[in-house]
């Protein structure tokens, strides 16, 4: 546990209004339950500036996750929930797995099915509010924070662009100015937004940027890419198992990465950019946003492995925070022909 994280432990234990949502929660027993976002992040605030308990505090936001996606399941977990806490501020209980049901509706636009809660924080508006709580039954809390907490308690807000909500992040946050005047409220990037590949992504565009992306190693690397094997269609039987995020912009694609749990780590393949767009840091984004991932979901590193041949990669993911861990070889081959990077986060 960091330092942050058991400040932040013991601040909610000492606060008055959300320990006892915390410990009702408990008591609920909703499967996959989080406590998430405002309740979390303001009270540090207050916390943090002398502000009573709740100051600000406008709901409790009790996440869970249930493969019932009907309105009769939720509401059942809504009513059993009433009686359990106390009644202001109030508590709401949302089913995660029912999330892609109406979000386009509230907000503009679809997102594939959230294959658990910690993927929802993940998509919050803002970094800094992505961050959720549990309290388990020996009253140790697990706690969420894929973008970390060092946003919160600097009182610093940070805009995800992660997906397509610009409205929610500007909305929330001048919300927050209006409660807490001392915050440092970060701007939305104009830039391009990083989502998951859903049912309707066009995998033949995404195939040939890889080609495009990958054209400058032809020639260079032995064996060739594993790229030359694919389709379209195996890159989205790949993303059946797999996770791939695309860089998007104006409709247009612009970068991609893969990634899959790998022990303790989450692995990272086929990151490519359109060279047109190179230098604009969109690995780095695409980068940032598989680190989140693989902290909202208990990794502690990520690795790749990168063809040995080509150097500047291994420059690039140095600059990363990537550090050689060892060299493998493809089947058949007596020498080295990749080596292994890893990025401890």
């Amino acid at each position: 546990m960091t330092d942050l994280e058991a400040r932040l432990t013991q601040i909610l234990r000492d606060d008055p209004v959300v320990w006892p949502a915390l410990v009702a929660a408990r008591d609920l027993d909703l499967p996959d339950w989080w406590i998430v976002s405002g309740a979390i992040y303001n009270t540090v605030w207050n916390h943090l500036t002398g502000r009573p308990p709740g100051y600000g505090i406008k709901d409790i936001d009790l996440m869970y996750f249930d493969p019932d996606t009907s309105w009769d399941a939720e509401d059942r977990e809504i009513q059993r929930g009433a009686a359990c806490f106390q009644p202001h501020p109030p508590v709401e209980i949302r089913n995660q797995a029912r999330v892609h049901l109406w979000y386009e509706d509230h907000f503009g636009h679809a997102i594939p099915p959230l294959r658990c809660p910690r993927e929802s924080i993940l998509n919050f508006a803002s970094q800094t509010h992505a961050v959720g709580v549990r309290l388990e039954a020996d009253d140790r809390m697990t706690l969420c924070a894929p973008f970390g907490l060092e946003a919160i308690f600097a009182m610093r807000v940070e805009a995800n662009s992660r997906n397509r909500n610009r409205e929610t992040h500007e909305r929330k946050a001048g919300r927050c100015k209006t409660f807490w005047p001392e915050l440092d409220i970060r701007p939305w990037s104009t830039g391009p937004v990083v989502t998951r590949a859903a049912d309707d992504t066009d995998w033949a565009e995404v195939h040939a940027l890889l080609h495009r992306a990958f054209a400058y190693m032809e020639g260079r690397i032995e064996p060739p890419s594993s790229l030359l094997r694919m389709t379209p269609e195996t890159l989205a039987a790949k993303a059946d198992t797999e996770t791939c995020l695309l860089a998007i912009e104006g409709g247009s694609l612009l970068g991609c990465v893969f990634s899959t749990p790998a022990n303790d780590a989450l692995y990272v393949g086929k990151l490519a950019v359109e060279p047109a767009h190179h230098g604009r840091g969109i690995g780095r984004m695409l980068m940032h946003q598989v680190a989140a991932e693989a902290r909202a979901f208990g990794h502690s590193a990520l690795v790749l492995q990168t063809r040995i041949e080509l150097t500047e990669n291994h420059a690039a993911f140095a600059r990363l925070g990537f550090a050689k861990i060892g060299e493998t070889a493809h089947p058949g081959y007596d020498r080295s022909t990749s080596i292994t990077m890893r990025r401890d986060l």
